[in-house]
């Protein structure tokens, strides 16, 4: 039986995780080398992505990693949307057609489970 709460834990896993990929471009856009070493954002970034794995690995103890491991991929849609939404990069259609693929594989993968 799938522990739906590992699949909701690595869902919320790769959510810290795109916003963590976002602080971290954020924080490269105002600073220089020397000052990104303190930058808040960069440290806040690396926390999110800390926080991220930490969940990861929770998650890994209740469940298979042939079931969870796909489900990391959801961190493409997140940081692709993310990325839209607050540093205002463009979608194509590409790009679209790539996300719809992520969709589509996660779930078959999770009808094979």
């Amino acid at each position: 039986m799938i522990d739906l709460w590992a699949i909701v834990l690595v869902l919320i896993a790769t959510i810290i995780g795109a916003f963590g990929a976002l602080l971290l471009k954020k924080s490269t856009d105002k600073y220089s080398f020397r000052k990104l070493l303190t930058s808040s954002l960069l440290i806040t970034g690396l926390f999110l992505y800390g926080l991220s794995t930490i969940l990861y690995v929770v998650a890994l103890r209740r469940e298979e990693l042939s079931v969870l491991y796909p489900l990391v991929s959801t961190s493409y849609i997140w940081t692709t949307l993310l990325s839209v939404r607050f540093l205002g990069e463009k979608m194509n259609a590409w790009k679209y057609v790539g996300l719809v693929g992520i969709i589509i594989g996660v779930v078959l993968i999770g009808i094979g489970s």
